[in-house]
């Protein structure tokens, strides 16, 4: 169903996202996950044509054989929010705090067609169904959680294909963040779940992505992936994700995400099995399962 190729993001001439190729089919939700820095939103940003003034997106990206890459503008908002929709991290930058939230929810659909009428029905039995009883509240008026619902009813409006989940949950408590990931699965066609949180991954996704300085290193389905990591990177995010006895340090990865990162294997001054032969770029290799490293865990 979504389809990208080398889908690469500049700005200032600098590489932040570099030659991504993956693809969703309909009904797959796929988990992509990485230390803040990676190119996890820069990604999600290219394919809902959202990116900053001053970046850009090369390669290609369809849904349905629709283009999302390299289209006018006007064409680009036809399919947001009806095609393929996002929801955010943070409500209440999203949300329009001067609207009340039945309102915004409905705006969505009128915005694509839908008669007033049906899109304030539509809404009503939306925010019903992700358990907001209040249409007529303010986004001031209603809990983190409550928001969140609003920002999935909107993304969900007009039935989209295909669903973008940016750290949906993080500000979330445990509670708030189970219902909402099941409202997610019960609701969504197919998503992109974008988290560094990698037991929400491995409670939605069936496949997962790993990236790391703007690239895809590891690929494959998430049992596989999370039990058998061949990049070196991977292992460190499951080893630093894992519950430890008390009193027994908790494994971490040396080092921190630069700014900019070096040609060949990016992870190569973080990487303890590090030789020059990382100096040149490890290609994408392995059918199913696939990593992109010179040194794989065995």
């Amino acid at each position: 169903m979504l389809s990208v190729e080398a889908l690469t993001v500049r700005a200032d001439g600098v590489e932040l996202v570099r030659e991504v190729s993956f693809g969703i089919a309909p009904g797959e939700r796929v988990g992509l996950i990485g230390e803040s820095g990676s190119g996890k939103s820069l990604t999600a940003l290219s394919l809902m044509g959202l990116l900053p003034e001053g970046v850009s997106a090369t390669g290609s990206a369809t849904l349905q054989d629709q283009p999302l890459l390299g289209v006018p503008d006007k064409r680009v908002k036809g399919l947001r929010g009806r095609v393929v929709s996002m929801v955010f991290q943070e409500p209440m930058t999203a949300l329009n705090p001067t609207m009340r939230v039945g309102a915004q929810v409905s705006e969505v659909m009128t915005l694509h067609g839908v008669p007033r009428a049906e899109a304030r029905e539509r809404a009503l039995d939306l925010l019903g169904r992700v358990g907001v009883e209040a249409p007529r509240a303010y986004p001031h008026q209603l809990s983190g959680g409550q928001r969140q619902r609003v920002m999935l009813a909107i993304a969900l409006a007009n039935e989209p294909s295909l669903l973008i989940c940016d750290e949906p949950t993080t500000a979330l408590d445990v509670t708030v963040q189970k219902q909402m990931l099941e409202l997610i699965v019960e609701l969504a066609p197919a998503v992109l779940f974008i988290t560094h949180d990698l037991a929400v991954v491995a409670s939605v996704c069936s496949r997962v992505l790993v990236m790391y300085g703007g690239r895809v290193v590891e690929s494959g389905p998430l049992r596989e992936v999370f039990t058998n990591p061949r990049h070196r990177y991977t292992e460190g995010l499951l080893a630093a994700s894992k519950l430890t006895p008390r009193g027994t340090r908790l494994p971490i990865i040396p080092g921190a995400v630069p700014s900019r990162f070096p040609s060949g294997c990016p992870f190569r001054d973080r990487c303890a099995h590090a030789s020059p032969a990382c100096e040149s770029d490890p290609a994408l290799t392995g059918e199913g399962h696939a990593y992109a490293c010179w040194h794989p865990r065995d």
